[in-house]
């Protein structure tokens, strides 16, 4: 099985890290897992931020679509024997059933590492978990970032930039990722 993480709600909601974190996936980099409920308090703080719960369940319904296998089921036997806060012992509970090798979260309080251990789980920040991503698939990633900057905007509005798109991850809290992206371009313009 490949390299796969639990992709905790708080890394789904903002758009721009969303996009990134399933556009590797889908360059194959790893397997994106999640469960309904992971999905559904995605759904609710979108609808409740002020998004129409038709356009919020079109996304994920794309997202279902393009990841069938993410899917995580039969977590709930386990939900009460995790360790972790007990806000987020469903998603440590779908990593366990679906064999995750990481979680990647904003909540890293939430998830010790006394409590992932155990389960041979890791909890990591989206910046630390793309920065791996970066460091071992750099060409894909850059790539991946290049065309998510190129399926923006639909008309009347203009594509966002690469440098866009870069600035919006960096908004979204992965800060020293997009430093290193930012490195990697400099670096390919000596080169180029």
């Amino acid at each position: 099985m490949p390299f796969s993480a639990v992709l905790d709600a708080c890394v789904l909601y903002p758009n721009a890290l969303r996009d990134t974190l399933l556009r590797v996936a889908e360059a194959g980099v790893y397997q994106p897992l999640w469960s309904e409920r992971i999905l559904t308090e995605v759904q609710e703080a979108l609808v409740r931020n002020g998004l129409s719960a038709q356009k919020v369940e079109r996304t994920l319904s794309f997202a279902r679509a393009a990841f069938p296998e993410a899917m995580v089921e039969g977590w709930e036997p386990l939900e009460d024997s995790m360790g972790n806060h007990v806000k987020d012992r469903h998603v440590l509970a779908a990593a366990v059933r679906g064999h995750a090798d990481v979680i990647v979260t904003f909540n890293l309080r939430d998830f010790t590492p006394a409590a992932c251990e155990p389960w041979d789980v890791q909890a990591q920040h989206p910046d630390t978990f793309l920065l791996y991503e970066l460091e071992a698939a750099p060409g894909v990633i850059l790539n991946v970032l290049t065309e998510q900057a190129a399926a923006t905007g639909r008309p009347p509005h203009r594509p966002m930039t690469l440098e866009e798109v870069i600035g919006s991850l960096e908004t979204c809290g992965v800060p020293v990722f997009v430093s290193e992206v930012r490195s990697w371009l400099r670096r390919q313009k000596r080169l180029g």
